[in-house]
């Protein structure tokens, strides 16, 4: 807490600089700022640095005055205002009058109050990807950031910090930076362009299991109805040759020839079929875990004194 005296002292100081010719402004407005100030003093010298603050800002908006610069730093250095209160003192040394003996008084003080926030600020370096896009426009907890600073350490009040980029062709991009006191963090924020592309379509992993079974059952329908067509041939073939041989047409022997050449005819379509049907789905590419049968399809070989062949169910 400020000794009362040195709350008095900084009262008699404003009113004296209030008469400075350092700019034109209104007496009310010097007046009410001199009030400002007081109420100000009055509030820190309790412990109500937040009020107390607020008093020395709005003094400072109506006279700008070296003391009410100090106060103000004294105060936003309480409340927590690190950056606030060090560039309070920083311009309290600039605007001071060497002459005054007050304002000599407080000189050291704010240089010491200097060295140590300068210790305690935190520092945010922040970059933007890509670098130099078009209408780019920073902002750090809701104030925007000059293109000169940019690329540069920036000082913070120690703890959580919100960051907003905006740039042309890009989506707007947030970020939150949390920073220690004496901290220096770097933050980088990526933009996305609006256009951008997505990600393409993710392709499944390659599973290698093991190899597909033959299709066996087409094989065999195939590779029957070829025996089943070879065997009607020849059996209708003997049919034939016996045919012509029978010496009537009507007897025994003529009667045998022509059930041969039914047979062959029968067994040769049967042939046929069996082919088309196993050829068929070799191309169409059917898969065959089951036998012939599942088809409707069965194949059965025979052997007669007269030849071989195969007997087939469609």
């Amino acid at each position: 807490m400020i000794p009362r005296r040195l709350f008095t002292s900084l009262v008699l100081a404003a009113v004296l600089l209030g008469h400075a010719p350092a700019r034109a402004q209104s007496p009310a407005d010097v007046a009410l700022a001199r009030e400002l100030f007081r109420e100000g003093a009055t509030l820190a010298e309790g412990g109500r640095w937040a009020e107390a603050r607020e008093r020395y800002a709005r003094s400072l908006a109506l006279k700008r005055a070296p003391l009410t610069l100090y106060s103000l730093g004294v105060a936003s250095r309480e409340v927590g205002r690190l950056v606030e209160a060090l560039e309070s003192f920083r311009a309290f040394l600039v605007e001071m009058d060497p002459e005054n003996a007050t304002h000599k008084s407080y000189e050291q003080p704010a240089r010491d109050a200097i060295t140590a926030l300068e210790k305690r600020v935190g520092r945010l370096d922040l970059r933007i990807v890509p670098a130099g896009p078009r209408a780019l426009a920073v902002r750090v907890d809701g104030l925007d950031v000059p293109q000169a600073a940019l690329g540069l350490p920036r000082i913070v009040d120690p703890g959580e910090h919100g960051i907003v980029v905006r740039a042309e062709g890009y989506r707007e991009a947030k970020a939150t930076a949390k920073v220690g006191e004496g901290e220096q963090i770097k933050v980088t924020v990526k933009l996305e362009p609006i256009h951008a592309k997505g990600p393409g379509p993710v392709k499944p992993p390659i599973v290698e299991g093991p190899e597909p079974e033959r299709p066996i059952a087409p094989i065999v329908l195939l590779a029957g109805g070829a025996v089943a067509f070879a065997s009607g041939l020849t059996v209708g073939l003997i049919g034939v040759q016996k045919a012509s041989d029978a010496p009537v047409q009507d007897g025994p022997e003529a009667a045998e020839a022509r059930r041969l050449a039914l047979a062959g005819d029968i067994v040769g379509s049967v042939g046929i079929l069996a082919a088309g049907a196993g050829a068929a789905m070799l191309l169409l590419g059917k898969p065959q875990d089951t036998p012939a049968e599942s088809s409707g399809i069965s194949v059965k070989p025979f052997v007669t004194p007269t030849g071989v062949g195969l007997v087939g169910r469609f």
